[in-house]
């Protein structure tokens, strides 16, 4: 059945954590499967001892799928045939060490059975709480300080020295490259300075684009004004025809009212001298 899953699906990473960290776990999961790989990782590169590492991977493009047992399988109450199947399919480990973890049953399980299957694959540790060597809040399980013979038990006579990125004094972003680097199998610092290019080039490009945008947004602006003064130019000209156009009317309107006032008068002189003749004739003897 294992073998049958291990067809079905491959994944780059395998989570490992105490679901008191399970924020930790959804975080780093989340933040590793939308990691865009450099471009000049995605087929072989040297790593900082001048070796060739051959970066071949499910995906060339990313560290995509990561398992993280909460969404594939729910929280898994012991370890089933899925959950060994997913650790049968995982390219590496990465164990989310605190208190809890190193207290978890399952989470040692999950450690020894990794390292049962593949023992040359990188198992990766990062400290989400506690002080690793403190009895009073040891982070690391004990199948990250010692050694797993070929059972599944701890090799006492084989101690190990588990290296972490610790969240509690580093920035997630420097964790999170610390980890992606240990799973890609390159340099730290060679990953640091992939980044900074491609910052720099992100950076030259919105510097391109925002200066592109800048042009257009100036002849827009530019052209608004215009049609802007355009517009207030018209509006003032017929401004000024309305104007023109009402004193006309107005003038009209007296001129009309003078013709008016002027016939009225000639009519009332005209009545005045009928009356005026009438009373002369009638005088007359």
């Amino acid at each position: 059945m294992l073998e049958i899953w291990n067809r079905q699906m491959r994944y780059a990473a395998f989570i490992s954590y105490s679901h008191q960290d399970r924020k930790v776990a959804k975080w780093l999961h989340r933040a590793i499967e939308t990691y865009r790989i450099p471009r000049d990782l995605t087929q072989e590169v040297v790593n900082d001892a001048g070796d060739v590492v051959d970066a071949s991977r499910i995906s060339p493009t990313a560290l995509r799928p990561i398992f993280r047992d909460d969404d594939e399988l729910g929280g898994a109450a012991e370890l089933g045939p899925k959950l060994e199947a997913a650790l049968a399919a995982a390219e590496a480990l990465i164990v989310v060490c605190s208190p809890a973890a190193a207290a978890s049953e399952w989470v040692g399980k999950e450690i020894r059975t990794f390292r049962t299957m593949h023992p040359d694959a990188p198992v990766l540790a990062v400290i989400a709480h506690g002080q690793p060597g403190n009895p009073a809040a040891e982070c690391f399980p004990e199948a990250l300080r010692w050694g797993v013979h070929e059972d599944g038990s701890l090799d006492r006579d084989r101690p190990m020295e588990p290296l972490a990125p610790d969240l509690q004094k580093s920035a997630r972003a420097t964790v999170k490259l610390k980890l992606i680097a240990g799973l890609l199998g390159v340099g730290y610092s060679k990953l640091t300075r992939r980044e900074a290019r491609r910052r720099q080039r992100f950076l030259i490009f919105a510097s391109s684009a925002a200066a592109v945008l800048l042009v257009i947004l100036s002849g827009l602006t530019i052209a608004a004004i215009t049609s802007a003064r355009e517009a207030i130019r018209e509006r003032n000209a017929a401004d000024v025809a309305r104007k023109a156009a009402l004193q006309e009317r107005n003038a009209a309107v007296a001129a009309r009212d003078l013709a008016e006032r002027r016939a009225w008068l000639a009519q009332q002189a005209a009545s005045q001298i009928r009356s005026f003749a009438a009373d002369a004739d009638c005088s007359v003897p």
